[in-house]
């Protein structure tokens, strides 16, 4: 009978387990969470998703692999290749930055920190490189599926500002 009893309070204590670990990856991967990988998309700090501008809505938006978001006169692209991107593979991470004129900025610093909200994770910082014409890169990874934040600080005459992107793999 005493082994009865513990094998019950086994079981219960599991299922309370794996109720509990559902609920907390529905919570870290929040509403509308991704089963599958790519969702790239312009968000607040807070990762509330940023609209896309009327303008580029009705021409399509941007490619699937390419979010947009403008911050303090600047208008800043976010390309991923591979898309969806994966943790087996480096990801290239291309920053395109315009000023309100359409005009390139190529006058920026720009690093790239990503990390994945709701988790703590080590320093997973990327430098991008200029390429000219408003253009930066680099290449780096994702160390595990998931929701991943990645935000873009750009330095421009000494005056921090950060975008963010969200996106899952």
């Amino acid at each position: 009978m005493e082994k009865k009893i513990v094998i019950a309070v086994s079981i219960i204590v599991l299922l309370a387990g794996a109720i509990f670990l559902m609920m907390w990856r529905s919570h870290i991967m929040g509403p509308g969470g991704r089963l599958t990988a790519g969702g790239l998309m312009a968000v607040s700090a807070q990762g509330t998703p940023l609209p896309v501008p009327n303008a580029q809505a009705t021409a399509g938006g941007p490619p699937q692999n390419t979010a947009r978001q403008e911050s303090g006169g600047l208008i800043v692209f976010l390309t991923l290749n591979p898309y969806p991107p994966s943790v087996s593979k480096a990801s290239d991470f291309e920053i395109s930055l315009t000023d309100a004129n359409r005009q390139a900025v190529s006058d920026a610093t720009i690093s790239l920190d990503l990390t994945m909200p709701g988790m703590y994770m080590p320093p997973n910082l990327l430098t991008l490189e200029p390429k000219g014409a408003g253009k930066y890169h680099a290449t780096g990874r994702f160390t595990m599926r998931g929701l991943w934040r990645m935000e873009a600080v750009i330095t421009i005459n000494g005056n921090k500002q950060s975008v963010f992107f969200d996106v899952w793999l």
